[in-house]
């Protein structure tokens, strides 16, 4: 039987930030989220469009920020769905966070 071989996330581990880039006004309205890499550089994640609505646009910064925190959490509620002792009934829960885990980490889900 062959072994299993464990995938793990290779993103920019977090926190990540979301800010807007509005030092002048060519750039009102672009949002750009980062990190410090651990490397000890700000490293770019994402930068949202010039144009659109702010609110829509900052919305998206913020979403794609806290990434890193929700993929965390999603594997914490993934560690009491598979306590062997039943807490939750079912498993399609479970089910459904291993296949967005497993995209995250680079498998097909």
């Amino acid at each position: 039987m062959e072994a299993t071989k464990e995938k793990h996330a290779t993103h920019t581990p977090g926190p990540w930030h979301a800010f807007e880039q509005c030092s002048y006004s060519a750039t009102k309205g672009l949002f750009e989220i980062d990190a410090n890499h651990p490397s000890g550089n700000r490293q770019t994640i994402a930068v949202t469009p010039f144009a659109g609505d702010g609110h829509e646009l900052w919305a998206n910064a913020r979403l794609i920020a806290a990434a890193p925190d929700m993929y965390e959490a999603m594997k914490a509620i993934l560690a009491v769905i598979n306590d062997p002792r039943p807490i939750f009934p079912g498993t399609a829960i479970g089910d459904k966070l291993r296949e967005i885990l497993a995209k995250v980490d680079g498998g097909e889900g």
